[in-house]
């Protein structure tokens, strides 16, 4: 069985994203990006809970407090709220995030190797999260 480190990023990567979806979503003001941010949090969350499975199948105890960039996320998108607001203008820092998330997701599945159960899932959130994505961008627009 592979090492179960390369699957602890992805998942505190999704934890990290849920928190700063929280905060977009109460610092948010128009109703059509509280259900963009809203949409985000929920995919993040199916992942999240995907990986945490894996984890635990694997005989770990994922961590559930997120990471230190969660509080550096909130916090940006809280400043970013007070001065710009949150409009369609701050997708692309959003779809920035979201591509670095998909960094994790690959590393994750290389790590794995193709063979491994754990891969499918992966993918599988991976290219969810990937659609997602070309969805916000078409937002952004």
């Amino acid at each position: 069985m592979p090492d179960n480190e390369s699957l602890k990023s992805p998942h505190t990567t999704l934890i990290d994203a849920e928190k700063g979806y929280d905060t977009a979503i109460a610092d948010g003001e128009a109703a059509d990006m509280k259900a963009i941010f809203g949409a985000m949090r929920a995919l993040h969350g199916k992942a999240q809970a995907d990986v945490h499975a894996i984890l635990i199948a694997r005989g770990e105890r994922p961590d559930e407090s997120g990471s230190f960039l969660s509080l550096v996320h909130k916090t940006v998108i809280s400043v970013r709220s007070a001065v710009a607001g949150l409009d369609r203008s701050s997708l692309p820092s959003f779809i920035d995030g979201e591509e670095r998330i998909v960094g994790a997701y690959d590393q994750a599945i290389s790590d794995v190797g193709p063979s491994d159960p754990a891969a499918e899932t992966l993918r599988k959130d991976r290219d969810a999260l990937v659609a997602a994505i070309s969805e916000m961008r078409a937002k952004a627009a």
